[in-house]
């Protein structure tokens, strides 16, 4: 593995972990509307600062119009990711399962549309990972003893 690679990796694992822990705290009666308002505020304070370690090569103005429209999807996706762990975890979601659940189905998601749109090469070990999540997702998620 390439180590900018590895290290990317490990921002964004250490993301996703400080992202459901955090979200699980969220206090249940926050507006979930506001709460989203504040994530993105302070997400926004915090990227500021990142421009020292990536400066713009031009212009804001050109830079910010080379974005093009896919920031608008990354946008919506945004709002629903935070939107739907926010209320699954009001709703009973366990911190330990609702991830997996959810990374499951995505990755059986972007399978599919990786070889139908991008035409990506599937292999028989990809298939066998996906199995072993939906195995995962079905021993998470079966019947709980209450003994």
């Amino acid at each position: 593995m390439k180590p900018g690679f590895a290290l990317a990796m490990a921002v964004a694992i250490t993301g996703q972990v400080l992202y459901h822990f955090m979200q699980k705290q969220v206090a249940p009666g926050a507006h979930p509307v506001l709460a989203l308002i504040a994530f993105y505020l302070g997400a926004a304070v915090l990227s500021l600062p990142l421009f020292l370690l990536f400066p713009l090569q031009a212009p804001l103005a050109q830079a910010a119009g080379g974005l093009g429209g896919a920031v608008w999807g990354v946008a919506v996706a945004i709002v629903l990711i935070e939107l739907g762990f926010l209320l699954a975890y009001r709703a009973g979601g366990s911190l330990s399962s609702a991830f997996v659940l959810s990374a499951s189905v995505v990755t059986a998601a972007l399978l599919a549309i990786g070889l139908v749109v991008f035409k990506e090469a599937v292999s028989l070990k990809q298939i066998a990972g996906l199995g072993l999540c939906l195995a995962g997702i079905w021993l998470l998620s079966g019947n709980r003893s209450t003994h």
